[in-house]
């Protein structure tokens, strides 16, 4: 069970939604510190995926697996056992990009005041009345690795 977290800052959600995902001990001023280290645009200005490189360099594998069911999420109401996920998408009306964390309860939107679970469900009946979009029919599937370097998850080293 990951502990909700809401936004600090209008452009914190993907700092509160990768320390979601990670867990104790990534509170959020440790990922917001960590994340300093990691370039967020392109030279073009284009957004950069920051947390792959960090949750690899801190022992998760990371997938950035496309659906089977972009429509529904289905993929993400079955998420592997131990694994959690990102889904990074677009608030049109708001001209901004948005990431929530998932695990195997459900989903958590840090925007929500106060952050909390909604089921996979819920979220998707919201995402397609408010018109969100997704960037790519993708979503980061994230796994924790053993000590030994091996996959926690069903990721197989990948």
């Amino acid at each position: 069970m990951m502990a909700p977290l809401s936004q600090r800052t209008p452009d914190d959600c993907a700092v509160c939604s990768v320390a979601m995902v990670m867990g104790t001990p990534y509170s959020y001023e440790r990922v917001s510190l960590d994340a300093t280290r990691f370039p967020k645009a392109d030279e073009r200005g284009y957004a950069l995926a920051w947390w792959k490189d960090y949750l690899e360099q801190e022992g998760f594998e990371v997938v950035h697996q496309q659906f089977e069911d972009a429509r529904r999420f289905s993929d993400l109401a079955a998420l592997p056992e131990g694994c959690r996920a990102l889904l990074v998408y677009q608030i049109p009306h708001l001209r901004i990009g948005h990431i929530v964390a998932i695990d195997e309860i459900g989903l958590i939107d840090p925007m929500d005041r106060p952050a909390r679970y909604v089921s996979v469900a819920e979220f998707s009946e919201t995402f397609r009345i408010e018109g969100w979009r997704l960037f790519s029919p993708h979503y980061w599937l994230i796994c924790k690795r053993n000590s030994r370097g091996q996959s926690g998850g069903p990721l197989g080293g990948k």
